[in-house]
């Protein structure tokens, strides 16, 4: 993980006022780099490749030259995040490296020596692919001289001689444009000129500026909603370079006025409320502002972690208390010492706001300017929206304040996606149909309430909605907090929804539907299925008390999961019948009520065998193995809710036939990080000449799973399987560990390998697992596993239609079976692979 390579980086920056990312996303599989154009303490330009998880970094002051003859200084400096390769905008001035930045060039990379070796030596050779810059080029590193800083490296950055070399071209002059937005650097962003502090406010010299007492009450502007912010076209001769828009960050907080007189502040809320106390101690920040009244326009924030605004944080504060975590960001100036300025153009009372505000916005300052962009706002709604922000408001830089909701004002608000439960819906009075869908969130195994949503259906899919959900009312479960009138549905479809934020209960707030969420398994080859479960078998299905509820309110009952069973028992029953097993049952339906069943019980069914075996230390143990269809079915009424299976067949005990990893995640590593590492595990395994197999774990993690051929006895295995995992994991000891504990896996995952111990067992394919919804872990094929999002969507109730349609891709598993190398043998080959 690239968190302790980013300390550097991150000890420079200050993330609460800086929206430059914080870091931490896991590198790719391209080589990415990109070269940014940079006007800080002066102009340079930034080159930046991508390296593992980081991106190198050098500052190059004069830019890079397509004449090989020209040998230009590029000074090392700390390793920045893999998203700076997509960064563009503003730094603000204070902040480190403060000033506009412009991705001038991007694209990828390819070393033409070992990087790390290349570093070290310092004659680093390699090629870029980029709009601009092509072909090789060579970083030599120059030796330090003694009065330099250790920590300093200079380089030498120069192009090599091939077809991309050019002697003529200036390719800086030539191509001064940003290749990400198009616009010039001195386009980006014009920043306020620095004003001293002490300068003269004149308030009265600005045209528009009345005479007369601060206005009692003033509704604030409001803006009007949009999806994108408004193209910049020009209009006047009056416009700031041609400019008609500036746009500023949308903040998550609650809308205030600031009424100042004679250094006592009072705000006030959207609806005239004087929250003055309820804010704390954030008024008494106004009283060091030079000036006898004011009326100042603005938003109250909490900030996140990453310095984010965050509306859930702002409720936590004002419950919880607030003193010190309250900032006010100011963003309009109406009133000022005598002076009504609603009339005045916006960006003339944004630069009289800069004025008496100058000196008072620190980064340690209760009150902040609210910067801005001025021209086109793409690029800042683009980069809102990756850091996960409200969004942006734009206006209309030559328009006066108007209250109430004018055009003069757009807010664009970067989308929130996120997929809810659908546990019921209303019907809507003027149609007689469906008119909103209740929306529910599992958390620690129950489903929980989250509000509805009313909006983005069209007529079709209201009809394919209600059709639906009408089969689903049956053995529904009411939600806590849902209104009265609401339908309530069994929870199995899910939704996928873009909401404006949370209130600090969870609810959302300006939900849109965006469509279901649903599994799909790419179709298998078809084949002539065997019928292990007969129409007779289902038929026989019976269980006591088929209405109780497993694992909550929200759960499904004992006759779902009988049920299920029975659906996938064509596919499920090749995976298990033979193998020693171990049964997860749960007949209360209570957590605390389950148990493993390894051995014999009274009352099993005939069909379920008892094995009778030996350990290491001669003591006999008895397993037990599903037989055939009948036993298996029959164990429903026995409250089984999971299979665990052995990795041998009972007539082969002692030579296990597959083998398992089980992908562990630990603490912060997300499903998608987890599947690129069973990716990577894949290849790993197929240089050995295996053939992997992949299933979810029911869980958070990811089962790979090998055929091998039983030859080598458990000890052999499970040594072999120890040295595999152990070479995979010092590959990539920041993504990896094969040794238990959980404060080995922080961040990291975890190579369980001692399921392929002998009596170890692991989830058997199709085996339901014992948690909220009761996802399966379910096989899959390496393409389907790349485009699944959420594993938990492949439980009880969607898995045995997505079977139907598309078969069992573990079907031919067993005649992919290699023979699994030796320990020393799985290192020889490991490294004769490396060395190719």
């Amino acid at each position: 993980m690239p968190q302790r390579k980013l300390k550097a980086y991150r000890d420079k920056r200050d993330f609460s006022k800086t929206s430059e990312p914080v870091g931490g996303v896991l590198a790719g599989s391209d080589n990415r780099f990109v070269v940014h154009k940079h006007s800080a303490t002066s102009d340079h330009y930034d080159l930046r490749l991508q390296v593992g998880d980081v991106l190198k970094s050098w500052a190059v002051p004069r830019g890079p030259s397509l004449n090989p003859a020209d040998k230009r200084l590029a000074v090392q400096t700390e390793d920045h995040p893999l998203e700076y390769l997509d960064f563009e905008g503003l730094i603000p001035e204070g902040e480190y490296g403060g000033g506009p930045m412009i991705v001038w060039d991007t694209g990828t990379w390819a070393p033409m020596d070992d990087v790390d070796r290349s570093l070290t030596s310092g004659a680093f050779k390699f090629r870029l692919a980029g709009d601009k810059l092509k072909g090789g080029w060579m970083l030599a590193r120059l030796k330090r001289r003694s009065d330099e800083d250790e920590d300093k490296q200079n380089w030498l950055l120069f192009k090599e001689k091939d077809l991309a070399a050019d002697e003529t071209l200036d390719i800086l002059a030539a191509r001064p444009e940003s290749v990400k937005s198009g616009r010039r650097i001195e386009e980006l962003v014009e920043q306020p000129k620095p004003t001293p502090v002490q300068v003269e406010l004149r308030p009265g010299k600005l045209k528009g500026a009345k005479r007369g007492p601060m206005p009692d009450r003033l509704s604030p502007q409001l803006a009007t909603a949009a999806t994108v912010p408004p193209k910049d076209e020009a209009k006047g001769k009056d416009r700031a370079g041609g400019k008609t828009w500036l746009h500023e960050i949308k903040f998550d907080g609650y809308r205030t006025m600031v009424r100042l007189s004679e250094g006592e502040a009072r705000l006030i809320t959207r609806s005239g409320l004087d929250w003055t106390r309820r804010y704390g101690d954030l008024g008494r920040a106004f009283s060091v502002l030079r000036c006898r009244e004011a009326l100042i326009d603005g938003e109250v924030v909490a900030l996140d972690e990453q310095g984010v605004s965050r509306f859930a944080a702002l409720q936590d504060a004002l419950s919880q208390g607030s003193a010190g975590k309250l900032l006010f960001y100011a963003f309009d100036l109406l009133y000022l010492d005598g002076w009504d300025l609603r009339a005045v153009p916006l960006l003339k009372r944004k630069e009289l706001l800069t004025q008496l505000l100058a000196g008072q916005t620190t980064s340690r300052s209760a009150i902040q300017l609210s910067d801005h962009v001025l021209g086109d706002g793409e690029a800042l709604f683009e980069q809102a929206s990756d850091m996960g922000l409200e969004g942006i408001v734009s206006k209309d830089i030559s328009a006066p304040y108007q209250e109430g909701r004018t055009q003069s004002w757009i807010k664009a608000k970067a989308p929130r996606p996120g997929n809810f439960v659908i546990v019921g819906y209303t019907i809507s009075p003027a149609t007689d149909g469906l008119g909103a869908l209740a929306l529910g969130e599992w958390e620690n195994d129950e489903l929980h309430y989250r509000g509805k949503v009313g909006s983005g259906f069209d007529a079709g899919a209201l009809r394919d909605l209600e059709k639906r959900l009408a089969p689903l009312t049956e053995g529904a479960v009411p939600l806590q907090g849902a209104p009265k009138e609401t339908i309530f549905v069994r929870p199995v479809l899910t939704a996928r929804i873009r909401y404006a934020n949370r209130t600090n209960d969870g609810m959302l707030r300006h939900a849109v539907y965006m469509g279901l969420r649903e599994a799909e398994l790419s179709r298998e080859e078809p084949t002539d299925r065997i019928r292990l479960v007969t129409d007779a078998d289902l038929a026989s299905i019976w269980v006591t008390n088929p209405t109780r509820r497993l694992f909550g309110k929200s759960g499904p009952t004992k006759l779902d999961i009988a049920v299920y069973y029975a659906l996938v028992g064509d596919f499920m029953l090749p995976h298990i019948i033979g193998r020693p097993v171990s049964l997860f049952r749960c007949p209360t339906g209570r957590p605390q009520d389950c148990f493993f069943q390894r051995h014999a019980f009274n009352g099993m069914p005939p069909t379920v065998a008892t094995i009778r075996t030996t350990n290491s230390d001669d003591e006999e143990k008895t397993y037990i193995s599903v037989e055939d269809a009948k036993g298996y079915l029959a164990l429903a009424q026995f409250g089984v809710v999971e299979f665990h299976a052995w990795g041998a067949l009972r007539q082969q005990l002692e030579k296990p036939d597959r083998i398992v990893f089980d992908l562990d995640p630990g603490d912060g590593v997300a499903w998608r990080e987890v599947v690129e590492a069973a990716i990577h595990i894949r290849g790993e395994l197929e240089t050995l000449g295996l053939v992997p197999f992949v299933k979810t774990s029911g869980g958070k993690g990811i089962h790979v799973v090998v055929p091998i051929l039983p030859k080598r006895g458990w000890k052999e295995v499970h040594r072999a399987t120890s040295d595999i995992a152990g070479r995979i994991a010092a590959s990539a000891p920041e993504t990896f560990t094969a040794i238990m504990g959980k404060d080995n896996r922080k961040r990291r995952i975890f190579i369980d390998f001692h399921r392929n111990a002998r009596s170890a067992t692991a989830a058997a394919p199709y085996s339901l697992r014992a948690r909220a919804n009761m996802p399966a872990s379910a096989p899959l094929s390496w393409n389907d596993l790349e485009s699944i999002d959420a594993p938990e969507d492949l439980n009880y109730s969607s898995l045995p239609g997505l079977l139907t349609m598309s078969g069992d891709p573990w079907a031919r598993i067993n005649e992919f079976a290699r023979e699994l190398p030796a320990a020393s043998q799985a290192k020889t080959s490991s490294r004769k692979q490396s060395n190719n």
